[in-house]
This record gives structure tokens, C-alpha cells and sequence, in this order.
């Protein structure tokens, strides 16, 4: 396929996956933040160093939901910027983003940062609420929460098929709430997990992840959606394997046992 031909066809996916509301599929609570992402007014644009792949920060004519006080920013991701891989398509890695997020949100989780998609200042890409990290370490007596709180984003992982969960992708802020950023390299559909929180192998999901999971796996009406809404980011095979990884983990609710060598991601530092 020539350049012009593949960059024509990622940008139409583009247009077909971004059709319609900025905010459909999102948790309730995230409304008005995914409206905000998808159409406020850019008014600053800045880069991260360091990463793997094109990342900018967003500065957005709205008002930041933690800092009322202070502007929105996003953390925007443009397919362009994308360094190719051998084991994901091109140009897909934004779109995965996206999916994880609505994932979480069909869970009813609120570990991912609001995110949706957004034709920005570098062409289209995946947006998402900037996190601001606690500035003091978690007091004791936070602990358990924090737990009960990174075995449901594991089991997150398990469904979206995480192969890059690194430490430095959970954040907590100062209220103690984690969040589970950088999830684009998800929904491979063959086996791929790899995750910082590869102990967990073998144990069984926590009561409020079994939950979760099962009431999404019997739900005729909310797994049909996630499914549709899936499909206008993710190729078929994706989405066949994340329903069968639903089915499969509500049946049996363990977390799987990864090798220790390969079930590990790469960490920075």
C-alpha cells in the first residue's frame, strides 16, 4: 500500500470512530470532562520528552475538575506520532486508548482518565484528562483501599489484555484514587498480558471485581453496546477475543498465571 493510501485509510477509521458524541459510552460522572476533551478550545499545546511515541500536553479553554481555579489539560496522543511495532497495526494505538477507557467505564470502574478522540494540532489522536499525582505518599491507613483498588485495575487488564502495565502507569492522587494511564498497547487477541502486577497470578478476583465483570458478562443490553462501540475502534477479531475474555473471566474469576520472564513489562526505571 503506498503512504498516501494507508495515511487516507487510518484517517478515515479516524472519522468513523470519532462520529457522534465525544462523550458516548462514558461513565455518567465523565460527561461533561469527554465533552470538554473533544470540543473546548486549544490554547496551549506542549511536549512531553522521553516517551516512546509523539505525546503533547493540551492546555483547554475549560475549567480542570480537581482545580476548579485552573485550565483543563490533556494529554493528547496523535496517531501520526506513533512509532510502528511489529506486533500492533499502525496507527491503532490511540484508538486502544480509547477502548480501554470505555471498558473501564462499562465496568463502572473510573481507573481510567476520561478519554476520547479528538482531531488535534498534529492530526488526529486519542485525548485524555491530565492526572495530577499526589504530592505526598499514601498514609497508612490508606493501604487497604489502595489494594482493593489495583486488583480491579488488574482485572481491567485481564479483559483489555494488557502487554504494557507498568508501575509508572498507576498514579494516585491526593485523594487516594488510582489511575491507570497509558493503556494503548491493549486487545491483541491472542494471549499478551504483561503487568507490574504479575504476583496476583493464581489468586482469585476480589468480590467487588467478580462482580463487576459478571454483571457485565450477563448484561444483554450494556455488552452489546460496549461490543458496537468496540468494534468502530478495534478490528473484529479484537473485539470477538475481549467478549470471550469477559465470558472466560466471569466463569473463572482468577487471575492467569503469566511466566515470570515474559509476563513482566519493561520498566523505565
Amino acid at each position: 500500500m503506498l503512504p498516501d493510501q494507508a495515511e487516507d485509510r487510518w484517517r478515515e477509521h479516524f472519522a468513523a470512530a470519532a462520529a457522534g458524541d465525544p462523550a458516548g459510552g462514558g461513565r455518567a460522572a465523565d460527561i461533561e470532562i469527554l465533552t470538554a476533551l473533544g470540543n473546548a478550545r486549544i490554547e496551549r499545546l506542549g511536549e512531553v520528552p522521553y516517551g516512546s511515541n509523539a505525546v503533547f500536553v493540551l492546555e483547554l479553554d475549560a475549567a480542570d475538575p480537581s482545580r476548579p481555579d485552573a485550565r483543563m489539560r490533556a494529554i493528547y496522543k496523535p496517531a501520526r506520532g506513533e512509532r510502528p511495532l511489529w506486533d500492533f497495526p499502525r496507527h491503532t494505538l490511540y484508538l486502544r486508548e480509547v477502548a480501554t477507557y470505555l471498558v473501564d467505564a462499562a465496568l463502572g470502574l473510573g481507573h481510567v482518565p476520561p478519554t476520547t478522540l479528538r482531531d488535534g494540532p498534529v492530526g488526529p489522536g486519542s485525548v485524555q484528562l491530565f492526572v495530577h499525582a499526589a504530592t505526598k505518599r499514601p498514609a497508612a491507613a490508606q493501604s487497604d483501599a489502595v489494594e482493593a483498588q489495583l486488583r480491579n485495575i488488574a482485572a481491567l487488564d485481564v479483559l483489555v489484555n494488557n502487554a504494557d502495565r507498568k508501575r509508572s502507569h498507576l498514579m494516585i492522587t491526593d485523594s487516594g484514587w488510582i489511575r491507570a494511564i497509558d493503556n494503548a498497547l491493549t486487545f491483541l487477541p491472542y494471549p499478551r498480558q504483561r503487568t507490574a502486577l504479575i504476583a496476583l497470578g493464581g489468586q482469585k478476583l476480589s468480590d467487588d471485581a467478580f462482580d463487576r465483570v459478571s454483571t457485565l458478562a450477563k448484561d444483554r443490553e450494556r455488552l452489546p453496546e460496549l461490543e458496537r462501540r468496540l468494534g468502530r475502534l478495534l478490528s473484529a477479531r479484537e473485539v470477538t477475543a475481549f467478549v470471550h475474555r469477559v465470558s472466560e473471566l466471569a466463569g473463572d474469576p482468577t487471575y492467569p498465571v503469566l511466566d515470570e520472564w515474559d509476563g513482566r513489562p519493561f520498566e523505565w526505571w
